[in-house]
């Protein structure tokens, strides 16, 4: 403290330049602050337009909303929203419903073409009757599970499977060994592919 009452300013703080870092941050929060609410105001201004219109489409009418309103309303909206998606079918059900219809479609042709096919080339028929039975099973539990199941299937392969010749010339000399594969049904799942 000086002799008149004032106290004596520490000239060593006044003397040291002030950092780069500390400057830019003076300067670039303001500028930053004015961007994070710049950028709040425009989502607000982008949930106001689409909520006029969802309530619009809706028959209600919305003049003036503020910001909070506009808030208010989309918790509102995605809340019906939501009771509205959980009472209709999901989507992984119109999946499931598409494969059922697939694969049954699948399995309809692939039982026809077997129908329709010589009899006279070398097409094993206990392996065309274990095929068809197969799909017959897969289409059963198929069917089952769209009954009010909604676990996960999984078709398990006959004990045998049928396999191709590699070309045609050796369709009459295959050996049934070829013909007839043997699976660990407890590792392996049996696809239409």
């Amino acid at each position: 403290m000086q002799g008149d009452g004032r106290f004596a300013v520490n000239s060593e703080y006044e003397d040291q330049p002030i950092s780069r870092t500390y400057q830019y941050r003076k300067v670039m929060k303001p500028m930053l602050e004015r961007k994070r609410r710049a950028r709040i105001n425009r989502c607000l201004d982008e949930l106001k337009e689409l909520m006029v219109a969802a309530l619009q489409a809706e028959g209600e009418n919305v003049s003036k909303l503020e910001k909070a309103d506009i808030l208010e309303l989309t918790v509102s909206h995605l809340h019906k929203l939501r009771r509205q998606h959980s009472l209709n079918p999901s989507t992984e059900t119109s999946y499931a419903d598409r494969f059922r219809a697939g694969f049954s479609q699948c399995a309809a042709e692939v039982s026809t073409y077997l129908a329709t096919f010589p009899l006279a080339t070398a097409v094993d028929p206990t392996s065309t009757s274990k095929l068809l039975q197969h799909l017959g099973t897969c289409i059963r539990t198929l069917e089952t599970s769209s009954r009010g199941q909604s676990e996960k299937l999984i078709c398990l392969p006959p004990q045998s499977q049928y396999t191709p010749p590699s070309s045609p010339k050796n369709v009459q000399k295959i050996n049934q060994t070829t013909l007839i594969e043997s699976h660990d049904v407890e590792s392996s799942v049996w696809r239409p592919w």
